[in-house]
């Protein structure tokens, strides 16, 4: 079966890139959103251009919404998502019968950071991050003894993701309830990287970000295992590459997407992209240190992308 898809694989990627090159005078393509999602496909893309020189592709990081919005407006081909499409962004694309294509590419799982020199939490509850998160929070200097009796008496400063990222959107939905919720006054940035040296600087901060920035930076800050005590017989859960496939790391563990309108399906280079894109994730994911979708997901994902490419090229036919 396996063996199966893989020459239908090839055969369709043949022919789709026999297409790119008959119109590769137009052959671009333009990215946008997530952070998190960012450095596979900056991955994927440099590899591309060492098979397909005269493609041309842009990648920009605006978080997931923000790509979202770009997609919307029909700025960008494919939109990087570290989070499932909103509520309210489905609405709009269906209210100007905009198509999307969701591919899951890999899971990830939000890390809880602290600076190397905390010695006393190894551990923090969903109730204590929702404490430190929640609106009614906002202009309070909360104490990390204010979460622990047994903690120091010392001003916890924290850090996240601004609000156009996938992450701060995940994350707010998944510790209070409701995407966009909870306090404002936080040192925020789009960039995990600025996240990091403001983690790293602070004695007394606390912030999250993804796994993948995690595994790039072990050594430059302490990640603390979560206990979800909202629910019965909880335990402490460190989010290690199998707690987060296996999705027991809760509730911080998600899927990454590519987003990407229907319509561009019918561009070679759009679909030639995507399925090269899935393929070389494997070959990826020990260098990038991602954490990988299962077997069968990832089959699954390939799958469904090859079916409706056939589909497409038997509408063309007709």
């Amino acid at each position: 079966m396996f063996e199966k898809t893989q020459k239908t694989h090839w055969w369709l990627l043949l022919v789709l890139l026999m297409g790119f090159a008959a119109c590769r005078d137009q052959s671009y393509l333009r990215i946008d959103g997530s952070s998190t999602v960012f450095p596979i496909t900056e991955a994927v893309t440099e590899l591309y251009y060492k098979q397909n020189e005269p493609m041309r592709v842009v990648i920009g990081v605006s978080g997931t919404s923000g790509g979202m919005q770009k997609l919307l407006r029909g700025e960008i081909d494919i939109c990087n998502a570290s989070r499932p499409l909103s509520v309210s962004e489905a609405a709009a694309f269906a209210a100007q019968k905009i198509d999307l294509v969701e591919v899951p590419v890999a899971y990830d799982g939000i890390v809880i950071a602290v600076n190397k020199e905390n010695t006393w939490a190894n551990d923090i509850k969903v109730s204590e991050l929702q404490l430190l998160w929640r609106t009614e929070s906002q202009g309070k200097q909360l104490k990390w003894s204010d979460l622990r009796p047994s903690w120091p008496a010392e001003p916890v400063s924290l850090f996240g993701p601004g609000a156009s990222s996938g992450t701060y959107d995940f994350f707010t939905s998944a510790i209070l309830g409701k995407a966009g919720a909870g306090r404002g006054d936080y040192a925020a940035s789009e960039s995990d990287n600025i996240l990091i040296n403001g983690i790293k600087g602070n004695k007394g901060a606390l912030g999250y970000f993804g796994y993948t920035y995690f595994r790039e930076n072990t050594d430059q800050f302490k990640v603390l295992s979560v206990m979800n005590d909202l629910q019965l017989e909880a335990k402490a859960v460190y989010p290690s590459l199998q707690n987060i496939q296996s999705q027991y790391y809760q509730p911080l563990t998600r899927k990454q997407y590519l987003y990407i309108r229907k319509s561009a399906l019918n561009r070679p280079e759009v679909a030639a992209f995507l399925l090269f894109y899935l393929e070389q994730l494997p070959a990826l994911q020990p260098v990038l240190q991602f954490v990988p979708l299962l077997p069968s997901e990832s089959q699954g994902a390939q799958n469904n992308l090859l079916n409706l490419l056939k589909q497409h090229e038997a509408r063309k036919a007709h």
